[in-house]
């Protein structure tokens, strides 16, 4: 593994990571890393590999020189997280979830109905267009930049009150790895696979989620609950989807973060 694949932020010792959205979106945590690197220091792994298994399997590769670490994954990156953390739980002491997608099939819907609602009739039209397009152009180019149009107004959509943008190096989305890796990811969530992964954990688990977010809460916690798993909620005001990036939900997330995070911010402070 080279030294590429997971940078470094803030000074040691490394006792949390994010994990990036996507699938196929490695950098995208980049933000929510340079916002905690303030009081601890904080690992980005970016993922390459092509199913789910095989980014498990690289996760925990990534992981093992600082473990236990504090995993907390964003979106997609939320489940990649839980599905590391039960098959490798030696490397993991605790896992926060932001904009978890939903545990079950029946609140996928929602999210849908969510962004259209959103969205004004002349705008809805190019919107439609893109996801019949996407329905029917296979893998080829076509495709990629239908993808990457359609994940530009999901982004948009899914925004309360974006902040300006950061300077940083662009993220080199991977539609095709998002395609191969999603409809996995998707199976396992039919199937209730995933579910069964979550209620194996055994660990604190956190889980945030901001109110603006289309990806409905009660999709994650209805279903924890349903099964007994214990976890913390917390709710983000006037945040979307992705709340470092929300100009009146980033402080508030941060704070959280902190006082979540207070036994690796203590070592690190003391470092």
């Amino acid at each position: 593994m080279s030294a590429e694949t997971v940078r470094h932020y803030g000074a040691g010792p490394y006792r949390v990571a994010v994990i990036h959205g996507g699938p196929g979106a490695p950098g995208s945590a980049s933000g929510l890393a340079r916002g905690l690197c303030r009081w601890c220091g904080v690992l980005e792994p970016l993922q390459t590999r092509q199913s789910v298994a095989e980014l498990v399997a690289e996760l925990a590769r990534q992981l093992d020189p600082y473990a236990p670490v504090t995993l907390i994954g964003h979106s997609w990156g939320a489940w990649l997280a839980v599905l590391t953390a039960v098959r490798f739980p030696e490397l993991v002491s605790g896992l926060i979830l932001i904009g978890c997608p939903p545990l079950e099939e029946r609140y996928v819907p929602a999210i849908e109905r969510c962004r259209r609602a959103r969205l004004q009739p002349a705008e809805r039209a190019r919107y439609l267009a893109l996801q019949r397009q996407l329905a029917t152009a296979g893998t080829g180019p076509e495709c990629e930049a239908a993808l990457a149009e359609f994940g530009a107004w999901c982004g948009r959509l899914d925004s309360f009150q974006p902040l300006p943008a950061e300077p940083e190096e662009p993220v080199a989305v991977s539609p095709m790895d998002h395609i191969r890796i999603w409809a996995e990811a998707a199976e396992l969530r039919r199937s209730g696979a995933l579910l069964d992964t979550f209620c194996r954990w055994r660990g604190p688990l956190t889980v945030m989620h901001g109110t603006w977010d289309p990806h409905p809460a009660p999709g994650v916690t209805a279903p924890l609950l349903r099964r007994g798993v214990a976890f913390s909620f917390r709710l983000l005001p006037r945040c979307g989807h992705t709340p470092w990036c929300e100009a009146l939900a980033r402080d508030s997330l941060f704070s959280l973060l902190r006082r979540e995070l207070g036994g690796e911010v203590a070592t690190s402070e003391r470092a």
